[in-house]
Formats: C-alpha cells, sequence, structure tokens
C-alpha cells in the first residue's frame, strides 16, 4: 500500500504534503524491521530517494530520519547511495532536488556515523563544490549540506563546522544572492548548535574576518558573531571585552551595509548584558556608540545610575567601549575623570 502511493504523483498541496511525509514516515518504519538480506531494501532505498525531490522540508526531514537506520542495516549500499546524492546536490537544476538531496546525504552519514564523512569524502566534496565558479547550484548545494549536517547531526558536526567557517565567510561575499541567502541560513544553524569549546575556537577567525576588504566577506563576519550572541550568550559573555571593541571600530566604516551590520550585532549582544542598571542603559550606550556626537548623553546618564547590582563582564564590557570613545569625544560632564572613579556607585 505504501509503494503504490509513494509510487504516484499527487498534486502539491500542504494536505498532500502532510500525507507524504506520514506514508514516508510508516514506510521507513516498517522496513527496519526487515532482514538484512532481504531483496525489497534497495528498492526501499531507491524509493525513499525518490521521495527526497518532494519540495517540502518536512517529507525530506522525514526521509532522512528514515534512510539513518536503514543504511545502518545495508551498508553495502551506502557507497553506491552518497555517490548518487553527491550528484544531485551538485549538479541537479532544480531547487528542492538538491536540497532533499542535502538531507538526504545527511541520513546517509548519520546511519553510517560520523566516520562516513571521511570515507565518502563528504567535506573536500563540499569544500570543492564552493570553488565551482561557473555555476552557483554547486555553491548553494554546498551551503544545504553544511546546514543539514550541523542541523540533524548536532555536535558530532561540530569538528568539521568549525572548518567550514572560510567557506561561509567566502559564500557570504558570494555574488548570486541565492548561494548569500543559503550561506546565512547555514550560519544560523551551525552557530545555534555550537558548543562553548567551539565558540572559542571560532572566534579568533570571526575577529579577523572584520579586517578584510571585500565589505560581503566583513559583513559575514559580524553577522556571524551578532547570531553567536544571540544563540550562545552564556559562551560569550566572556569574550565580549574583545568583541565588543572591535565591533565599535567597524560602525565607522566607510560601506554602508557594514555599518548596519556592526549596529544590528551590537544590539544583539546587548541582551546578553545581565546587570540590570546597565541592561536599561543599552540602547543610549549603543547610540553613542554609532553617532559619537551622542556621547554627552550616554555619559550623563552613566553618571547618574546608582549600580546596586554585581556588573558581569559583558557589563563592563560594554561600559568600558563607551569610555574609549569619550577618550577621544573632547566633551566631559561635570564630575567625569574616569570610570570608577567619579561615577556614583562604581
Amino acid at each position: 500500500m505504501f509503494e503504490t502511493h509513494l509510487a504516484g504523483a499527487p498534486p502539491t498541496s500542504e494536505a498532500t504534503d502532510f500525507i507524504q511525509e506520514a506514508v514516508v514516515i510508516s514506510f521507513g518504519r516498517v522496513a527496519r524491521h526487515l532482514d538484512s538480506s532481504d531483496a525489497r531494501l534497495p528498492t526501499i532505498l531507491a524509493r525513499l530517494v525518490e521521495s527526497l525531490k518532494t519540495p517540502s522540508e518536512q517529507v525530506q526531514y522525514a526521509v532522512a530520519d528514515c534512510l539513518a537506520p536503514l543504511v545502518n542495516v545495508s551498508r553495502s549500499l551506502a557507497p553506491q547511495l552518497a555517490n548518487q546524492l553527491h550528484e544531485e546536490l551538485f549538479t541537479s537544476p532544480k531547487y528542492a532536488a538538491r536540497r532533499g538531496a542535502a538531507y538526504g546525504l545527511t541520513g546517509v552519514v548519520k546511519g553510517i556515523g560520523i566516520s562516513a564523512m571521511k570515507e565518502f569524502d563528504v567535506f573536500q566534496q563540499v569544500k570543492n563544490a564552493t570553488e565551482n565558479k561557473k555555476q552557483h547550484e554547486p555553491r548553494q548545494g554546498a551551503m544545504f549540506a553544511l546546514e543539514t549536517f550541523s542541523s540533524i547531526l548536532g555536535r558530532l558536526f561540530e569538528p568539521y563546522a568549525i572548518h567550514a567557517l572560510p567557506l561561509l565567510l567566502t559564500a557570504f561575499g558570494d555574488s548570486t544572492p541565492d548561494v548569500r541567502e543559503a550561506a546565512t541560513d547555514a550560519a544560523r544553524v551551525i552557530m545555534k548548535n555550537m558548543s562553548a569549546y567551539g565558540v572559542k575556537l571560532i572566534l579568533p577567525s570571526l575577529l579577523s574576518g572584520l579586517d578584510e576588504k571585500q565589505w560581503r566577506t566583513k559583513k559575514g563576519s559580524i553577522e556571524l558573531m551578532g547570531m553567536m550572541a544571540y544563540c550562545a550568550p552564556r559562551q560569550l559573555s566572556q569574550s565580549l571585552p574583545i568583541i565588543i571593541p572591535r565591533l565599535t571600530g567597524v560602525l565607522t566604516d566607510s560601506h554602508a551595509q557594514v555599518r548596519a551590520a556592526a549596529n544590528k550585532s551590537l544590539k544583539q549582544f546587548g541582551e546578553v548584558i545581565s546587570n540590570p542598571e546597565v541592561q536599561a542603559l543599552v540602547p543610549v550606550l549603543l547610540k553613542a556608540m554609532v553617532d559619537p556626537a551622542k556621547t554627552p548623553n550616554a555619559l550623563s546618564a552613566l553618571l547618574k545610575t546608582s549600580f546596586v547590582h554585581y556588573i558581569d563582564h559583558s557589563s563592563l564590557a560594554l561600559v568600558s567601549s563607551l569610555e574609549q570613545i569619550a577618550n577621544i569625544y573632547p566633551f566631559r560632564p561635570a564630575g567625569y575623570s574616569h570610570f570608577g572613579a567619579g561615577s556614583k556607585g562604581a
């Protein structure tokens, strides 16, 4: 019954997508109970792979989830399956087919284990695809793969995610909008699944990206930092004394989009602050960092604040960044000498 349904081509709609997803899940679950020597397994795998072309994210995710245990049972079919999905991922002219191939390839890797990344030379093929300058489809497919690997494999993919950072930064500067959009989606998922240790490893690379001449790459580094602040605030709190001054320096960049990205990232970092007094001052402090002419207002607001809570690293980093601007700006409000000496309760 399941095979008959999957062999047909039902009209695309939200209802049929739900039915297709249910059939794929049931089909894959039932197939798990077959013996590894069952002659029907190759046909079932082929049917599931064909279902990956369904233009529905939920169906493709369901297929990937079903592929993992089936590939684990029939490992002899895995190399051929991986090659087929690689071909679809990088050469298929259809968006849904490339997206589905990324999910399918992730299901194969999950079924075999993370060692499959090396066994099937997966990461190297993804890297080679990002270097294809003739067509944008391979580059976009590579970003799809990075996104699905991180989404489904989670922390297991983290060692590769760290090495994927240069690929993401390059894709942020791609000339094709579709590739840039796919890179943004991949970066968001990767940062969401990054551990504290992973954040510490990739931070130096992101900071070096702020010195790039290519404005899109610089903008990508800034956006990645913003995503890290949003998804993993606790991990980043100790790194903010380094990040915030660097982002503040980019606020005066010659390119408008770089300045906008830095401003947005700084606002996201403001969410990390736990000190209630500084948290209330975040909008004023950020405005002063963007426009030095507003420094007097920020300094005055800071001087009028009585601190009764512990000042964490993040809060102190934000205040110190304002002090760096104040040292350059000629205005000094009455009673100001240095943070910690002239402010109330500091």
